[in-house]
């Protein structure tokens, strides 16, 4: 039997036999255990119940997070019903909402604490190497749809944000590890304190050694990971008006991967392992103040540093961020405005992979939001508006609106519904560089073969270029959800539509003319002066915003609890996603295709100091080229005493060794099997 099979059997067989001690009510209340009444900052950029928040949120909890022995942000996410998370190897992700997942998903914003880890030239978030302590987090709040009004561009499909603690609560010692089949040793260690009598502390470090995949879909895997990181936060209140945060994050990983991708004259894609070398720094510091008893200000400053270096790639990116906000109530309005600035620097290092035709090292973001909240029918009816303008230094002013509006005919329920446009900018890729691809064989082109084998199979240099005509792609979505909150159950139901326009999509119309020298000395006879005509022909391929997408769906999300000791969660999610684009085009990123997920979560305590968490995905989608599966994570959870605790947690159970990522031509990166793994922790406070 393997050995999470005899995890998740030993589970079932002993825990009907421990002695049942349930706990108070209060510590599994429903509504704190799904989040309905937890306070989300996202969807209105100021705290607000997750029920009455116009838009799809979900709020995954503290306890949640820790009672699942995840042992990365991405894991954690897998939590989220309705958020595509599909693991390309060991290290690397794919992480979306409400459209196609990718290695560099651009359309979903992530944050923590509402810092932006959004970077200019791939739009990516390299989940390899963000590091956040799980044990540190309050919430991660994710919204499915549309969040340009508060958060800026390329927030079309979603946003995450990792809030952490505050400092108050951790003024103790923490220490945990972490080992199994796959993790070598995941070793944490934090402490917190008062500072005077106006403020409290923490510092944290941590070393994570993982193991590579066991089997690769080409080569051999070698996606291992050696991480460390340290930390620290501090939190000052000198009196009841002002409040201070500041805090800091460096994270150093070293991590392999396998890439595929043009090295030699030959110009024909290969597979290869490499290791890359990442080096991530994140400052923020935030100032908030009451003004008055109906209004409140803030000033955030962030800086973010990240460097990585590989064979072929190595690039520097450095941010800084100031945001000031201002919330207030003057009579039935509620108002909330704000000023952002962003400069971002930019230095990549142009190789044989990739290289740029301008010298695009700064790029400069600046705008203001206005947002007004009435209450048009009192304790019934709300109406929200408002729009963000923002300037840019690729496609200059971009406008982004909303209108919202919640109806609650009674206390336990909430009927919303939204219109908004979004804008995705460009990246740099698509903006500026130009990438080297697989090279296709003259044959393929213009469909005449010569009968000359080293002619025939020669593979010419093919380029993928940006353009710097590209404009921003532009989204309008239209949603509407329902929400029903009684003492022991939950509804929560959304369906949207969002139609996109001046989609970047890839150009297939190359110059055949420049055949013309090769195919000249060919019929002249001249074979060898034909070949090397060849060797200094290419095929280049061009960036254009020519596409357009209608992506449709619904999430529906049941939570129960009809036992004090037991909750659950049962959830379905339906995304549809239709390509409508000009002859001799295809997408960047994605096909169509329809992502259907099946999700189902309990938390069951069953006896005083033992507890099972579960988590149940079933994954049916045509989106990322790969079979069906289904998989369960699993987690026992002990408190030894008021100190220690320990857990064992069974990962991917059910799906076997399978594949979750197929869609090799989006991404250098070649996917490996991803296994069933079993972990063991233990952990004290002080």
């Amino acid at each position: 039997m393997k050995v999470p099979q005899m995890l998740l059997f030993s589970i079932l067989i002993v825990s009907p036999m421990l002695a049942a001690d349930p706990l108070n009510d209060d510590d599994l209340d429903l509504d704190a255990l799904m989040g309905m009444d937890v306070q989300a900052t996202s969807a209105m950029k100021r705290a607000q119940s997750a029920f009455d928040t116009a838009s799809s949120i979900y709020v995954l909890s503290k306890e949640q997070i820790v009672s699942s022995g995840a042992t990365s942000i991405p894991e954690a996410l897998r939590m989220v019903p309705g958020l595509a998370v599909r693991q390309l190897d060991n290290n690397q992700w794919a992480i979306s909402a409400r459209g196609v997942a990718s290695r560099y998903s651009g359309k979903l914003l992530v944050m923590i604490d509402g810092q932006s880890l959004y970077t200019p030239k791939f739009a990516a978030v390299y989940w390899e190497s963000l590091h956040v302590p799980l044990y540190d987090i309050e919430r991660i709040e994710v919204i499915r749809g549309q969040g340009g009004l508060l958060w800026g561009s390329n927030a079309n499909n979603g946003v995450i944000n990792i809030i952490t603690k505050n400092s108050i609560d951790t003024r103790n010692t923490f220490a945990k590890a972490v080992t199994g089949n796959q993790i070598n040793a995941d070793l944490s260690l934090r402490h917190g304190g008062d500072i005077a009598n106006i403020g409290s502390y923490r510092a944290y470090i941590n070393s994570k050694n993982t193991e590579p995949a066991m089997k690769g879909t080409r080569i051999e895997p070698s996606d291992f990971t050696k991480q460390e990181s340290a930390g620290f936060r501090t939190d000052f209140t000198p009196n009841d008006e002002w409040s201070v945060l500041v805090q800091g994050d460096y994270t150093h990983t070293e991590h392999g991967q396998n890439l595929t991708g043009v090295i030699d004259a030959t110009n024909g894609a290969q597979q290869f392992p490499t290791t890359a070398d990442r080096q991530d720094t994140r400052l923020m510091a935030r100032v908030e103040h009451r003004v008055a008893d109906n209004a409140n200000q803030m000033l955030q400053m962030s800086w973010l540093k990240q460097h990585g270096e590989q064979p072929y790639l190595k690039e520097d990116f450095e941010s800084l961020d100031i945001d000031y906000q201002m919330n207030f109530i003057t009579g039935d309005w509620q108002i909330d405005w704000g000023l952002n600035y962003r400069v971002n620097d930019i230095s990549f290092a142009d190789s044989i992979f990739i290289n740029s035709d301008k010298d695009l090292q700064g790029l400069h973001q600046y705008g203001a939001m206005l947002q007004a909240q009435y209450n048009l029918i009192p304790d019934k009816l709300n109406i929200i508006v408002g729009t963000k303008i923002e300037h840019n230094d690729l496609t200059g002013w971009e406008n982004q609106p909303l209108a919202r509006f919640t109806y609650q005919p009674t206390e336990d329920q909430l009927a919303w519904g939204s219109i908004s446009r979004s804008v995705r900018i460009p990246t740099l890729v698509e903006y500026n560089d130009n990438f080297r691809v697989n090279g296709l064989k003259i044959s393929d082109v213009i469909g005449i073969e010569t009968g000359i084998t080293e002619i025939d199979q020669y593979r010419i240099a093919t380029f993928l270029n940006g353009n710097d005509k590209v404009t921003a792609e532009n989204y309008t979505s239209y949603e509407l959800g329902y929400r029903l909150s009684k003492s022991d159950w939950s509804l929560d139901v959304s369906a949207f539509t969002t139609n996109a326009y001046d989609v970047a999509v890839i150009s297939l119309s190359p110059h055949v003319d420049d055949f013309l020298p090769a195919l000249n000395f060919y019929v002249m006879g001249q074979i060898p002066q034909a070949f090397n005509a060849l060797q200094n022909t290419s095929l280049d391929y061009d960036i254009v915003s020519v596409g357009k997408t209608t992506t449709s769906g619904a999430d529906l999300l049941v939570s129960i609890q009809l036992i004090d000791n037991l909750s659950s969660e049962i959830g379905y999610s339906y995304t549809d996603i239709n390509y409508d684009l000009p002859f001799a085009t295809r997408p960047t990123i994605g096909y169509d295709s329809v992502n259907r997920q099946l999700f189902s979560k309990i938390d069951y305590q069953v006896a005083e100091n033992h507890s099972i968490f579960a988590t149940l995905r079933v994954e049916n989608s045509s989106t990322y080229n790969t079979k069906n599966y289904t998989a369960l994570d699993l987690t026992w959870n002990w408190q030894i005493n008021n100190n220690w605790t320990a857990a064992v947690s069974g990962k991917n159970l059910f799906a076997g060794s399978h594949i979750e990522y197929g869609n090799t031509r989006e991404t250098f990166t070649v996917p490996n099997y991803i296994d069933e793994c079993v972990t063991f922790s233990v952990s004290a406070t002080f």
